[in-house]
């Protein structure tokens, strides 16, 4: 009952970030790009593409949010088949919400004016802002970062950023022939897209940074059973001898978030404030972490174990 209780609260929570990522995303579309004609990529600027042409042929009451809902159709029928029902459950919640901030921001119309230049910066990464959110919590907005998700899945090695910026550039090759004045918005256009996959890059994936770390210490035992038990990540012990002392000494290597760099480092200063560390970035790690239920398992198996001088593996799950 509890496990199923966590996971409905979580998948509650995921469901209420991904309505505030496609409320941001709202935000920046209807208040910084569209009054300027820049086009986003993806089904929202090709919903902006739509709308100016059917206003063109005197259609005016085919505007962006209802536009973006029909683009959405067949792609969220694909994405349900593909990528499974929690998914489409959340993709749908993200498409609806997506087009009804286009419409509340519309509606409200935040009367904002900034040259072209500073709603670029702002509309791309206010945007890219968004588009992370949604994405890190497991959802989709539809378009183009939903075609991201599918491929993604099965090309794990291409970021959400790159395989969006893909779908956009037809999308904004499109947008230098439907407006009048395209190619002299491109430039702003190509700059708000490059901030908004950087930003969405970094929202999404940014905390995944990992790091390894080498603590070189006399206190093995302590420092790897606090970072476990704490850090939630498993520990790697290997012998060693001191070149200039000859002292025996121990290396605790340790795979982590950037962002539990702080906390490691309070743990190794608490234990042994003679330990030496340095850590290395990570460009891939192959392999599942230990997961939090599972940490402390291993820590308790470990508890009566004697370090007998050999190299001994405390956990070799990095």
């Amino acid at each position: 009952m509890g496990l199923t209780t966590n996971k409905k609260y979580e998948f509650a929570i995921d469901i209420f970030m991904i309505i505030l990522g496609t409320f941001i995303m709202g935000f920046a579309f209807s208040v910084f790009l569209v009054p300027n004609n820049i086009s986003t990529g993806g089904f929202s600027g090709l919903a902006m593409i739509f709308t100016s042409l059917f206003g063109s042929w005197g259609i005016n009451w085919l505007n962006n949010s209802i536009i973006y809902l029909i683009l959405n159709l067949g792609l969220f029928i694909y994405a349900y088949r593909t990528l499974g029902k929690k998914f489409a459950i959340k993709a749908l919640i993200g498409i609806v919400s997506y087009s009804l901030a286009m419409e509340v921001f519309e509606f409200i119309d935040i009367d904002i004016v900034y040259e072209t230049l500073i709603s670029a910066v702002y509309g791309g990464a206010i945007m890219g802002v968004g588009i992370g959110i949604v994405v890190r919590f497991g959802g989709s907005t539809g378009g183009s970062d939903m075609i991201a998700s599918v491929v993604r899945k099965k090309y794990p090695r291409f970021t959400i950023g790159r395989i969006v910026v893909a779908v956009d550039i037809v999308v904004i090759a499109l947008s230098l022939v439907v407006f009048s004045d395209g190619w002299l918005l491109l430039p702003y256009t190509i700059l708000a897209l490059f901030i908004s996959i950087f930003t969405t890059d970094f929202v999404n994936e940014g905390y995944k940074q990992v790091r390894a770390y080498n603590i070189i210490t006399i206190k093995p035992d302590e420092i790897g059973r606090e970072l476990m038990t704490k850090l939630y990540r498993g520990c790697t012990l290997t012998q060693a001898k001191g070149m200039h002392t000859g002292e025996d000494k121990y290396i605790v290597t340790c795979l982590i978030s950037k962002f539990q760099s702080s906390t490691l480092k309070r743990i190794v200063r608490d234990c042994d404030p003679s330990a030496f560390v340095y850590s290395t970035p990570v460009s891939e790690v192959i392999g599942s972490w230990a997961k939090e239920d599972e940490v402390p398992k291993m820590v308790k198996n470990n508890t009566h174990k004697k370090n007998k001088g050999k190299k001994d593996d405390i956990n070799t799950d990095n």
